[in-house]
């Protein structure tokens, strides 16, 4: 969740989604004392496909709707967090996004995630950001009201080669904000893990993870174990002011996000948003 200049960059079109979105930015922002880039990306026609009936150009129409919808959407940010509106074009909304992350200087995207029956719902822009941007990408759950202060990040810490990755982040995170620290590893029997032999090796790789973060941070650590994953969900201790990070998966290209599939099936359970971080370049892994 490393920013440059602690600036989020909020995607925002006026729908339930990205209000979501702008709320989740305002938790962030004042957890860390950051500032919000609100961004309304207007997709550009393919000049080469034909339009049916014919039609002017309807791009000036377009923006300014843009910029109204911005305008509404920053008089709703609390006077204690700035917020700055921008109108960018692009064929992808998500290539847009992370464009204007790039340009502005932020280290983190924040789009709404809700939609059907569940808290999370990976649609197109949502889907297109965790599989390709280059900084952080916050998820903000279905009706996510952001009453509740955030006060602790949980850091969801694998077995795999890369984990400290995922803790450097988040001691980089919690070292701005004061957040409590919490390294999690999720165990369920789905994947033939369920047993206490299991368990205490997955609980001695999070203590040797921990050590070294403890130099500088308290930190807590927990096995949530379970039959299936959502059961080790629900091991958890989830505060209302909480927030999961995780890392990109190892199919990832350097400095790129990747949703994994434990990632993805987290999804579907965790009852607080997400921040999903993307691998570093090969040579800063080594």
């Amino acid at each position: 969740m490393t920013t440059a200049g602690r600036r989020y960059v909020v995607g925002y079109s006026g729908d339930k989604r990205s209000k979501d979105a702008l709320r989740l930015g305002v938790a962030l922002a004042r957890a860390s004392r950051g500032e919000l880039e609100l961004v309304h990306v207007v997709r550009t026609d393919d000049p080469f496909q034909p339009v049916y009936p014919p039609v002017g150009d309807v791009t000036p129409i377009i923006r300014r709707q843009a910029r109204t919808r911005l305008e509404e959407a920053a008089r709703t940010v609390p006077s204690d967090v700035v917020a700055r509106t921008h109108v960018r074009e692009h064929e992808s909304v998500a290539a847009g996004l992370v464009a204007a992350a790039e340009e502005l200087g932020a280290g983190l995207v924040v789009v709404g995630a809700g939609g059907g029956a569940g808290r999370f719902a990976v649609g197109p822009v949502v889907g297109a950001l965790l599989h390709s941007s280059t900084v952080p990408v916050a998820l903000a759950p279905r009706r996510y009201r952001g009453d509740a202060p955030l006060t602790r990040l949980y850091a969801a810490v694998g077995t795999r080669p890369g984990a400290h990755l995922v803790i450097d982040e988040a001691l980089a995170a919690v070292e701005r904000s004061g957040l409590e620290l919490v390294l999690i590893s999720f165990l369920s029997g789905e994947d033939g893990e369920d047993d206490g032999a299991a368990r205490r090796a997955v609980q001695e790789h999070l203590e040797r993870a921990a050590a070294e973060a403890r130099r500088h941070q308290p930190v807590t650590v927990h096995v949530a174990a379970g039959r299936t994953l959502k059961q080790a969900v629900r091991d958890v201790d989830w505060v209302p002011g909480g927030l999961l990070l995780i890392g990109s998966s190892r199919l990832a290209r350097g400095r790129q996000t990747f949703l994994g599939t434990t990632a993805a099936r987290l999804l579907k359970h965790i009852p607080v948003p997400m921040v999903v971080v993307p691998r570093p370049a090969r040579t800063e892994e080594n």
